[in-house]
């Protein structure tokens, strides 16, 4: 019997004009972001804090996220290149510009990067507007599953952050790529990220404030980056050096964001006193 795996080829570029594109990954970026705010300002609503406060924060999350990302990125996966040509990490293009500059967008984010930064970004900002640091560090982290939802599905569309060979019958085969049948981590990652969305959201509509501060950056935290630790073993390396390791930099770099986040979810708390910025 001949496996019918699922040929995966889609256009990442939705649409061009002259050297310009406009590709899906920033995209569903966006879609998340929006999503994510929409459903903040309920929140912040409902809890008595202004519309303006969370606008404050919106720049910084951007900003952290993205930077963050971008830094540890090519810091980590491709220093070599980054370190011989550092104004790509920013650029938008791989090339001289009217030298056969080629558009490429800025692709490639570190989720540990980003949520690294993230977490510096908000504790300054919190002691900024006064506001409790681990008020804020939940109602931003019940999210982060879910941009993580529609970076992955961004990753699937350009066909990257690839897969392990596989013969399973779901397998994907990129042709960009080649042709061989891989499993499809990106959207192991995707539908794990949004069922810990889900699940996460929903103990926090029945506890809203009620829980333990931190607890919900904690739970967060923990579910997210164990199932990254564990999806991580049907991924390709991303690195040479990572093929001589027994974990590889995806692994490492989130065994200190399970930790923090189990030490949030069963640290004592003291009653009647508030944690605050």
């Amino acid at each position: 019997m001949i496996p019918l795996y699922i040929i995966w080829n889609p256009d990442p570029v939705i649409f061009s004009i002259g050297s310009f594109k406009l590709y899906w990954y920033p995209l569903m970026i966006f879609t998340g972001f929006m999503i994510s705010y929409y459903f903040l300002r309920g929140i912040f609503t409902r809890e008595g804090r202004t519309l303006k406060e969370l606008e404050s924060y919106a720049i910084f999350i951007i900003l952290a996220i993205f930077v963050g990302g971008r830094l540890v990125h090519c810091l980590v996966y491709e220093p070599e290149y980054y370190l011989k040509f550092p104004l790509d990490i920013i650029k938008p293009w791989r090339g001289e510009l009217g030298n056969g500059a080629k558009f490429t967008g800025i692709r490639g984010l570190s989720g540990h990067g980003s949520a690294a930064a993230l977490m510096i970004v908000l504790v300054i900002n919190a002691r900024r507007t006064k506001m409790p640091v681990l008020w804020i560090f939940d109602r931003i982290a019940l999210f982060g599953p879910l941009v993580g939802f529609f970076t992955r599905i961004g990753n699937l569309i350009n066909s990257e952050i690839l897969g392990s060979y596989s013969t399973l019958p779901w397998a994907f085969i990129f042709p960009r790529v080649n042709n061989m049948p891989r499993h499809p981590a990106q959207l192991y990652e995707a539908l794990a990220y949004l069922a810990i969305f889900i699940i996460i959201f929903i103990y926090f509509l029945r506890h809203e404030g009620r829980e333990k501060p931190g607890s919900i950056l904690g739970l967060v935290l923990v579910s997210l980056y164990v199932c990254r630790f564990f999806i991580e073993f049907v991924k390709m390396p991303q690195t040479n050096v990572e093929n001589q390791m027994v974990l590889n930099y995806g692994q490492i770099l989130s065994i200190p964001f399970i930790l923090f986040g189990l030490f949030l979810i069963f640290r004592p708390v003291r009653q009647n006193k508030p944690i605050t910025a």
